[in-house]
Formats: C-alpha cells, sequence, structure tokens
C-alpha cells in the first residue's frame, strides 16, 4: 500500500510541476512550523493541513480523470477523423467511376434509334432491285 501510495505521489508531483502548482500533498504534510509561544496550537494547524492534504488528493484526482477523458475523446476524434476520411475517400472514388457510366436510358434511346434509322433503310431497299425509295421511316 505505501509503494502504491509513494507512486501517486510521484504522479502528482509530475502533473502538478506542469500545471505550475508549488506544493503537493506530501509538502503539505511534512511541512513544520516553529512553536512560539503565542502562535497557532500545533493540533490546530495539523487538521487544518490534512484538510488542505485531502483536498489536494481530490484536486488530483479530479485532474487525473479529466486528463483521461480529454486523452479519450482526442483518441476517438482522431478514429472518427479517420473514419470520416476513409468515407470521402471512398464516396470520391465512386464518383470517379460514375464518372465514366452511361446512362443506361440514353443507351437504350440511342439504340432505339438506330434500328428505326436501320428499318427505314431497309424499307428504302427494293428487293433485287438494288433501288432506294426516299421513303422517310
Amino acid at each position: 500500500m505505501e509503494e502504491q501510495y509513494q507512486r501517486q505521489l510521484e504522479e502528482q508531483k509530475r502533473l502538478f510541476k506542469q500545471l505550475g502548482i508549488k506544493l503537493d500533498a506530501l509538502q503539505i504534510h511534512e511541512k513544520d512550523f516553529p512553536v512560539k509561544m503565542r502562535g497557532y496550537t500545533k493540533e490546530d494547524v495539523d487538521a487544518f493541513l490534512d484538510d488542505v492534504i485531502l483536498d489536494y488528493e481530490r484536486f488530483y484526482q479530479v485532474i487525473s480523470d479529466l486528463l483521461d477523458k480529454y486523452n479519450a475523446l482526442q483518441r476517438r476524434q482522431g478514429y472518427d477523423l479517420e473514419k470520416k476520411d476513409a468515407e470521402i475517400a471512398r464516396l470520391a472514388e465512386k464518383a470517379k467511376v460514375q464518372d465514366y457510366l452511361v446512362d443506361r436510358r440514353i443507351v437504350d434511346e440511342a439504340v432505339q434509334d438506330m434500328e428505326r434509322a436501320l428499318q427505314a433503310a431497309k424499307r428504302r431497299m427494293r428487293p433485287g432491285a438494288g433501288e432506294l425509295h426516299n421513303d422517310p421511316y
């Protein structure tokens, strides 16, 4: 248990140093004040510092939790961006393919026009004579 507490204090020191906070729970706990004749009672000061230590430990937990949530959010956003980029690439590829596709209706209409023109050409020709009529369809 003591080892875990020491590890937590070290993490707390690193985080507080990054945030520019001078004191950590251990420094507060180990702070000693000189005793004077008309000063505060040691018990009152110790009780107050114990409360401050509890607050510091709670601040550390809150900050750590918020940082963990922030990092998780960053990872999730990165994943979402990758997913969106992949979807955009897929849609762009689909758009490229569609540029090369022909509308089936246009092809059907062109085939029908060609068949009509062929039928008209056949009607204009006389069987066996090789002569052409001017019959437009």
